[in-house]
């Protein structure tokens, strides 16, 4: 496990509820979201701008988190869940990458994304 004063950042990973669409499908219902307070450390890894169409601003993350939440309980992340920081709203890209020990999972690191414009 990282130690809580290398993981300064309160973050609020949002998992989607689901409900069934008029096809029978599951499908993501963010009126039934679920959230999870986690401590880790955020760090922005590549940023862009995308003029093609519009004047966009795209932000790579990466998130370092232990694999517990603030309470002690296990954590989940998946690739469909949101996180919010500091007012920014970020997407999952992808399945968390588990760290592990030789004895144990040590931490998760998970890539983030964020649009503006």
């Amino acid at each position: 496990m990282i130690p809580d004063d290398v993981l300064p950042h309160l973050v609020d990973v949002e998992h989607p509820g689901t409900k069934r669409d008029r096809y029978g499908n599951d499908v993501d219902d963010w009126s039934a979201s679920t959230h999870t307070e986690v401590a880790s450390w955020l760090q922005q890894s590549t940023g862009a701008e995308d003029n093609d169409q519009r004047a966009a601003q795209i932000g790579e993350w990466l998130m370092v988190c232990n694999p517990v939440d603030t309470a002690g309980q296990p954590l989940t992340v998946y690739g469909s869940d949101r996180v919010h920081w500091q007012g920014i709203d970020f997407e999952v890209i992808g399945p968390p990458g588990p760290a592990y020990t030789p004895a144990e999972l040590h931490h998760y690191e998970i890539r983030l994304k964020t649009v503006e414009g």
